[in-house]
């Protein structure tokens, strides 16, 4: 969502909230099952525009779906490689849980930080996943249940590529004005819609707005999730300039920091830009980037982090 996008003033009920996000998935569902003209529409072009050109070729259509079932395979066969280390990775998360639900940053043992990106999967996703592999750099990614449908390979080829992806509800809502039944209701259905597409169901949770309560992080916690906020916001929903952008990463990175940025939910040029300048930036002062599973396991945070009280953005 972008980040000026503000809350429903009130929470719809949850059983409402449930029947519409059943609806939303079934009307998905029955686009894809119509042909493969709407799958092209997706996987033809950065933008994932509809394209009249190709369409208009008829059979010729039908590559780029093939394309896309295909790098979709490649991608499972590599997940299934990765068990052991997505084992391992989901022990360091438990391992936390055990003292926390809640953590804004890691401790300073290790020169590393933790690169995250809210509300993709989106057109601008692959590309930071070209950055990220071009620079061996490792990221998080709090996804959009409701993405997901529209934007699957970006997310299997994260994870494929050694990338996590966690929580970030179902379609964006702030979660401390819903009741638990609804905030169930947005972790379980975003976790469906991973698994859904045969990726490991996520353990690390973030809030939308960074909007969080106590209530938010025990339904979090007893869903085997927890609690990612950050120590380091980049501000990139207010479209700075790339090279602003990265200057003031880094000016204020630290070891074990978690940096906030935003691969969805409106125009993230900026983002995509700075990234390079920001990711070479980090190697030339010597931090490793790390997904946030891997951060927490060489650098464990404190138990008590002031991770509360935030003004809430995207």
């Amino acid at each position: 969502m972008a980040a000026n996008k503000q809350p429903s003033p009130q929470s719809t009920p949850a059983s409402d909230q449930h029947r519409r996000r059943q609806l939303v998935a079934l009307a998905a569902g029955l686009l894809v099952a119509v042909g493969s003209v709407v799958i092209v529409a997706v996987s033809v072009g950065s933008s994932g525009k509809w394209d009249p050109e190709q369409l208009a070729q008829g059979a010729a259509a039908e590559k780029p779906k093939m394309e896309l079932e295909a790098q979709a395979r490649a991608a499972a066969a590599v997940i299934e490689k990765r068990k052991e280390e997505i084992k391992a990775e989901n022990a360091a998360i438990d391992a936390v849980l055990q003292t926390t639900g809640i953590v804004s940053q890691a401790g300073p043992e290790n020169k590393e930080v933790a690169l995250t990106f809210d509300d993709g999967p989106s057109s601008y996703t692959g590309g930071i996943l070209d950055t990220l592999k071009k620079y061996d750099a490792k990221a998080t990614f709090f996804t959009l249940g409701n993405q997901i449908s529209e934007f699957p390979l970006p997310l299997q080829r994260a994870v494929a590529e050694g990338h996590v992806v966690g929580n970030h509800t179902w379609d964006h809502q702030d979660l401390t004005r819903l009741a638990p039944k609804d905030i169930r209701g947005e972790l379980t259905d975003n976790n469906d819609a991973v698994t859904g597409k045969n990726l490991p169901a996520p353990k690390l949770f973030r809030p939308p707005y960074g909007a969080v309560n106590d209530l938010v992080i025990a339904e979090a916690r007893r869903a085997g999730m927890l609690t990612v906020m950050w120590s380091l916001d980049t501000n990139d929903y207010k479209l700075p300039a790339p090279e602003a952008m990265a200057a003031q990463v880094l000016a204020e990175v630290h070891s074990g920091a978690i940096i906030l940025m935003h691969d969805g939910g409106g125009d993230r040029t900026t983002t995509s830009a700075a990234l390079p300048i920001i990711v070479k930036g980090l190697r030339k002062a010597g931090y490793k980037m790390v997904t946030v599973p891997q951060l927490l396991l060489d650098n464990p945070p404190a138990a008590e982090q002031n991770t509360v009280e935030r003004t809430p953005v995207a």
